[in-house]
């Protein structure tokens, strides 16, 4: 009777395996492939090979984009068929090329072999990074605008605030970004992926990005049953600062939950004097649900995010910035009981996001709609409790899409409808009350075959602005309409890839250029907007060449743009009280150019040594006028050497498995804008060690600023007061990882 129960237990667990259907990941010998990463799109859930090569295919719908990606190995994007047998062949590498290159990886932007795409990994970038900006800023051509960690923006290319548009799982967002003294509003918690067009290519979301797009995604969920997670935390000495976060991740019955939450603490930074810029302090907080359920064909995920920050206002200054002191902001020493507290002046920050995404697939269709909203609120005190201004701002964005595909052609047709309301709370403005309304539609098509494709793609955006303020006198009612499109070209010939692309895209005028008429006090200066400002156009024509072997890739990528009627502020020689005017005027024609070369180098004798290095030259100019463009960065140089340890025995089991070091020689920038000056050209070196304690264990030991260079980019937010104060010192910094 046992044997008869073990036989029959036998065949029912054999049935159910060969009913199971799998798909098996091999190189080139046949061996099989395990801890690869399969993303399943469409259902944006991630799971792994086992040590036979097998991942599991059910539920996975035919026409379903199938993402596989491993260190060491070759991407590939795999579009399923159920009734064909999955056998997937990765090439092994040794230069990865999945950041700059013309690689096949999914993309939220669309086709990266087609359009300028950039990405990068985020998932442990809080362990190596000391922030989200920080990291993207290694990529070329991107820099940017901060005082310090709290108040950091991203700059592409020369371009920024209203000009790089960011979208978050598909949100715009919309969180004061036309001032330089409003950070990027999230932090890494939770996230995935970022993804990066540069110029005016971004035609899905990217109404009115004509600088470029950062699309950020979060972590997919989980396949399996067991409940998995982290926690983890980072120390730096600069600034005493002090962030946790933690994760976990849940799949029962087809009901997914992600959930984070990190805190974050810092004192005034130290400068390279072992001074401490006064105010540069900051707090943030954060929370991220994200449900996913899955029935059938049908696709749901509901996210809810919310984000508070308090920041410092370093260097503020009542009047001419170029008046004071550097001692006049700095202190000499730093109070552990006193220094974390709010000081005047302070931003305090609210950002809530809610978003409701549904697909649902049937065959080679897929109809997709996202709907969002987002709340921020921003209260700005310079004096103890009055503050200068409490402005709310909500957006509602509602994205159908339908995606058809044909053989080697691809069909992205859809739509997007943006209600967004700038709203006063207190009588004290910079701004008056303004609504405005867009909707824009959009059809791409991509066509791919073999080593050859191309696209092309035409968007139509209608935007309504209206503000009717008694207390600012505006009676403004205006449209504006245009229309954006995109063409690429790829081809490949053997390790040779070449990539071109033409694009077109607009921008209307902001609130904030139309209608300001007030001290801004995280500019100190009185700004004043200009009614009659019109559309900006710009054009753009971007090349990528592309070589690589097994052991070297090299990647140069020109360009150029031109804007025109560029709308930008411009000094005056008034004053309103103790601060300077400055005018919101149009400039007849801006053209952008520049060249970005990246090298990647893996030496065959040392297969675990990478070297990497980033060229960006870039040159603004101003066709109206005798200056040049403000905020431009200098040309630089970004070189990183990365040498994995863990294949070494006699290291690697002293828990030391890499090192890393990363250079970034900047210029000087002789090019600027009439009311900036000359910036000096710097070199910083920052050191990090990794440590594996265990499997699940993971520490960083890092020295950024290792020669403690006293430099002031000329992106710098405080640049221009006292003469440029420095970006901080040398400082230490460790951080920790468990994973469960």
């Amino acid at each position: 009777m046992k044997k008869i129960l073990i036989l029959t237990y036998l065949m029912i667990s054999s049935f159910f395996l060969y009913c199971q259907k799998n798909g098996v990941v091999f190189d080139k010998e046949n061996n099989p492939i395990d801890k690869v990463n399969v993303f399943i799109t469409d259902q944006n859930t991630l799971l792994y090979t086992n040590n036979k090569g097998l991942f599991s295919l059910d539920g996975v719908l035919n026409g379903t984009y199938i993402h596989l990606y491993k260190h060491g190995y070759l991407s590939l994007v795999y579009l399923y068929n159920e009734s064909e047998e999955v056998k997937i062949i990765l090439e092994k590498l040794h230069v990865s090329l999945d950041e700059i290159g013309v690689v096949e990886s999914f993309n939220e932007l669309g086709n990266n072999k087609l359009t300028n795409i950039e990405k990068k990994f985020l998932k442990n970038n809080f362990l190596n990074s000391n922030s989200l900006v920080d990291n993207i800023t290694e990529l070329s051509g991107v820099n940017t605008i901060s005082s310090g960690l709290g108040i950091q923006k991203v700059v592409v290319r020369g371009l920024s605030g209203m000009r790089v548009v960011s979208y978050l799982n598909g949100m715009k967002i919309n969180n004061q970004q036309w001032a330089n003294d409003h950070g990027i509003g999230f932090t890494d918690l939770g996230l995935s992926e970022f993804e990066l067009i540069k110029g005016a290519s971004a035609l899905k979301f990217g109404g009115e990005a004509i600088g470029g797009l950062l699309y950020f995604k979060d972590e997919p969920f989980i396949s399996n049953n067991k409940i998995k997670g982290f926690v983890a935390s980072k120390f730096n000495n600069s600034s005493y600062l002090s962030s946790s976060q933690f994760g976990l991740k849940i799949n029962r019955k087809n009901l997914y939950i992600n959930v984070n939450g990190q805190y974050s603490i810092s004192s005034d930074y130290r400068l390279p004097n072992n001074n401490y810029l006064f105010n540069s302090r900051f707090k943030q907080d954060a929370f991220k649900l994200s449900v996913g359920y899955k029935y059938k064909r049908w696709n749901n995920i509901i996210r809810y995010q919310l984000n508070n920050e308090t920041n410092g206002l370093a260097a503020h200054s009542h009047g001419n910035p170029l008046g004071y002191t550097i001692d006049q902001f700095t202190s000499t020493d730093l109070d552990l009981n006193e220094d974390f507290k709010i000081e005047r002046p302070t931003q305090y920050i609210e950002n809530q996001l809610l978003i409701y995404e549904t697909k649902y697939l049937i065959n080679n269709l897929k109809f997709s709609f996202h709907a969002g909203h987002f709340i921020n609120n921003l209260i700005e005190y310079d004096k103890l409790t009055v503050p200068s201004f409490d402005l709310t701002i909500t957006n509602t964005q509602l994205t159908p899409n339908i995606r058809y595909i044909h053989n080697n052609f691809t069909i992205n047709v859809g739509s997007q409808i943006s209600m967004l309301n700038n709203k006063n709370n207190f009588e004290e403005k910079l701004m008056p009350d303004a609504n405005s309304s867009s909707f824009g539609t959009y059809a791409i098509m991509d066509y791919e075959k073999k080593n050859f494709g191309f696209n092309s793609g035409l968007r139509l955006d209608n935007k309504t602005i209206t503000s009717k303020d008694i207390s600012f006198n505006t009676d403004y009612d205006n449209k504006f309409s245009s229309t954006s499109f995109s063409t690429g070209i790829y081809y490949k010939n053997l390790d040779h890839v070449l990539r071109f692309t033409y694009s077109g895209a607009f921008r209307a005028p902001h609130f904030s250029e139309l209608f300001s008429d007030g001290v801004h006090h995280g500019t100190n200066r009185y700004e004043i907007g200009n009614q009659n400002l019109n559309i900006e156009y710009s054009n753009q024509f971007d090349l990528k060449y592309q070589w690589s072997n097994e052991h070297i890739a090299f990647v140069v990528n020109p360009f150029i743009q031109y804007i025109e009627d560029f709308i930008s502020i411009e000094p005056t020689d008034s004053y309103s009280g103790r601060y300077n005017v400055y005018n919101y005027v149009q400039f007849k024609e801006v053209e952008i150019s520049g060249v970005e070369m990246n090298i990647h180098y893996h030496p065959h004798q040392l297969h675990n040594l990478h070297f990497e290095q980033g060229y960006t030259f870039l040159q603004a100019k101003n066709k109206s006028a005798e200056y040049n463009l403000a905020l431009v960065p200098a040309n630089n140089i970004k070189t990183k050497v990365l040498l994995d340890l863990e294949q070494y025995k006699n290291i690697s089991k002293y828990k030391f498995n890499s090192i890393s070091i990363y250079h970034n020689y900047t210029f000087d920038q002789k090019n600027f804008a009439e009311y900036e000056e000359l910036t000096e050209g710097y070199n910083v070196i920052n050191l990090k060690l990794g440590f594996k304690l265990s499997k699940k264990l993971n520490t960083v030991i890092g020295i950024d600023n290792l020669l403690n260079e006293e430099y002031s980019p000329h992106t710098s937010r405080i640049r221009n007061v006292a003469g440029g104060i420095p970006n901080p010192g040398r400082s230490f910094n460790i951080n920790f990882k468990y994973d469960f």
